[in-house]
């Protein structure tokens, strides 16, 4: 079993990579920095489980773009699970077959998306991811990243509307049937989320005429299945992509380092 270990703005995912290549998938809210012994026990959590079913850790690895948990995260993994982690950083780019044009600038989420976007679905691609931040990422048929559009995400923008203005409540993700709601809670997610159906719809079409080629578009995130109408609009909605990609980017530096030894 191989433990992926994304650490984003509002959650840290763990994802549990079975043997048959399914995946488990745990939630840790990261917004609020915690201790050390909060991660080893929540990770104890899943040790248990591991052990439980009889499972042994085949490795793990980290990506994150949040820099002040990265350290105690690393730290509670080798504590609690017995594994240094590969973490997912610039000093092992040259091993992916995908190339970042800004290296030190792109999230390790986004160039975890698109090694996986390369290595399961092969040619040029678009990821949107739906996260904290609602991202666009393009990789044209030489597998190089050809740029990256970066907008709020569903919950931060309803978050923002909720927390500037007094009456506005934050509510749960709903599209509604009707573009115009008849109280609050309609009339914020029909402006919220349908308005996010409609930017997709405009950037999708844009970003296929830039690329000017034929290009395969997968969705994913803890969002991703929200916007039902949005769903034609993608060949793949993979919510466990960026697992798969640390998963993958653990294989090449995995390779590397036993090519060196060997060597």
């Amino acid at each position: 079993m191989f433990i992926a270990i994304d650490i984003g703005n509002t959650n840290i995912t763990i994802g549990l990579r079975q043997d048959d290549g399914t995946w488990e998938e745990y939630r840790i809210g990261s917004e609020k920095v915690e201790p050390l012994v909060y991660y080893t026990r929540q990770l104890a959590v899943i040790s248990r489980e591991i052990n439980k079913q009889g499972h042994t850790i085949e490795g793990v690895g980290i990506s994150s773009v949040v820099p002040h948990l990265t350290d105690v995260v690393l730290d509670a993994t080798r504590l609690e699970l017995h594994h240094d982690p590969v973490l997912f950083q610039s000093k092992w780019y040259h091993l992916l077959p995908v190339t970042p044009a800004n290296p030190e600038e792109i999230g390790t989420d986004l160039l975890a998306n698109a090694l996986a976007a390369c290595v399961e679905y092969q040619g040029p691609c678009l990821v949107v991811d739906f996260g904290t931040a609602l991202t666009y990422t393009l990789v044209n048929d030489k597998q190089k990243i050809e740029g990256v559009a970066i907008a709020p995400g569903i919950k931060t923008a309803m978050k923002a509307l909720a927390g500037n203005a007094a009456q506005l409540p934050e509510i749960p993700l709903e599209l509604p049937d009707n573009p115009l709601g008849t109280n609050t809670v309609e009339a914020m997610n029909s402006g919220i989320l349908w308005g996010f159906v409609g930017q997709m719809v405009f950037m999708l079409d844009k970003i296929r005429q830039f690329a000017g080629y034929p290009i395969t578009t997968v969705a994913t995130g803890g969002l991703s299945e929200v916007l039902k109408p949005l769903q034609p609009h993608f060949d793949a909605i993979d919510r466990h992509l960026t697992l798969k990609g640390i998963y993958h980017f653990f294989k090449l530096v995995q390779a590397d380092r036993g090519a060196h030894h060997a060597g």
